[in-house]
């Protein structure tokens, strides 16, 4: 069975994670998620993972900045 998580908004929503990111915003409380997808075990959480576009840059954009020492843009070419 597989386990994900679940957080409780207090206001009858629900968003569910995997411990890393943020799956879904839920429109109904964490009961009736849980009778919506039985074949889950739903671990309530406290806590959220942070909205995935918060998180890391994309490992390409990691790469492009290793090469680039950093620089985020492209430059004019100095010499044409």
């Amino acid at each position: 069975m597989k386990t994900l998580y679940i957080h409780d908004l207090r206001n009858g929503n629900c968003i569910t994670h995997d411990g890393y990111i943020q799956l879904g915003y839920m429109s109904h409380s964490v009961e009736r998620h849980k009778e919506l997808n039985p074949m889950i075990n739903w671990v309530e959480t406290y806590w959220l993972p942070d909205v995935f576009k918060n998180r890391y840059p994309r490992a390409t954009m990691q790469a492009h900045q290793r090469v680039s020492d950093g620089k985020l843009g492209c430059e004019k070419l100095k010499d044409k």
